[in-house]
């Protein structure tokens, strides 16, 4: 039997664990790399790459795309393989919303999860007025992005102007949001299906906790109201296989994002379960 993953990097560590976790239940891997990629506009072409795939279905870890256009083309790729028959997870519509920091703050606040309130705008004067609306400190995030890279905490308006003016140079969208003091930590939940895999403490030396940023994984003591959050969030977003992001303030939980293609590797560190399986059983379960 063969199954596929989606990735940019098949040489990825994460890539190679999850694997080596098919084939030890008796499956191929074939990779699908969108920017390798070259696409003859023949749907019948298209879904004959596909036909040897059973069950028809395919592992999302990641597109690999940073640039708007890129994004646009590589989720049009998405959208081709789930026309031919090939169930994704995470879902490209997943994908849409998680990836988008814009639209997950959006669903988060329709559906009544607590979430920092947020400002975004284009425009450079609306973008301070935010900033002053917001409490004169408040975290700028790239509208696109994840590891935590690419974000700045403003604290001083004429600093907060330089950035703003510059990034308008870009043709950059803003997106600003109020800071909320959280002790240098936050809360990684990983939900499967509709069930949480584990959960960790995400400790830093600053107020960036991610551990692309070199924040520690510590281990939790989960609550109900700490799962029941992160798997209401989840399945909001569509996201079946998810990293949800929680800090706890003196005010209770807020949800900053939900992630549709979740790390797991600094999970596992903290976990007695192994993440990796649990997620390729999910897959294969879901996809027959």
């Amino acid at each position: 039997m063969k199954t596929l993953i989606i990735t940019p990097k098949p040489d990825d560590p994460e890539i190679i664990i999850l694997t080596n976790e098919l084939k030890k239940k008796g499956y191929n891997v074939k990779y699908f790399i969108p920017a390798k990629e070259i696409v003859k506009i023949n749907i019948e072409s298209f879904e004959k790459r596909f036909e040897d795939i059973y069950p028809k279905g395919g592992l999302l870890r990641g597109f690999g795309a940073e640039f708007p256009k890129k994004i646009i083309y590589r989720l049009d790729l998405l959208k081709a393989i789930e026309e031919s028959g090939i169930r994704l997870i995470n879902s490209k519509e997943s994908l849409e919303i998680a990836s988008d920091k814009f639209l997950t703050s959006l669903i988060l606040e329709k559906h009544g999860i607590p979430t920092p309130k947020t400002i975004v705008c284009e425009n450079v004067d609306s973008a301070l007025d935010a900033f002053d609306e917001l409490g004169g400190d408040v975290v700028l995030k790239p509208l696109f992005g994840s590891k935590g890279i690419g974000i700045v905490r403003l604290t001083d308006k004429s600093f907060a102007e330089n950035v703003l003016f510059t990034l308008d140079k870009l043709n950059e969208v803003f997106y600003l949001q109020e800071f909320i003091e959280h002790y240098n930590r936050d809360i990684r939940v990983m939900t499967i299906g509709e069930q949480v895999a584990g959960a960790m403490y995400r400790v830093g030396d600053s107020w960036k906790t991610n551990i692309h940023a070199g924040a520690k994984s510590k281990p939790i003591n989960m609550n109900d109201e700490l799962e029941d959050l992160a798997l209401k969030a989840a399945k909001i977003t569509k996201t079946e296989i998810a990293g949800v992001d929680i800090i706890e303030s003196k005010d209770g939980y807020y949800v900053l994002e939900v992630n549709s293609i979740p790390g797991f590797t600094g999970l596992q560190r903290v976990s007695n379960v192994n993440i990796a399986e649990r997620i390729i059983d999910y897959f294969l379960q879901t996809i027959k």
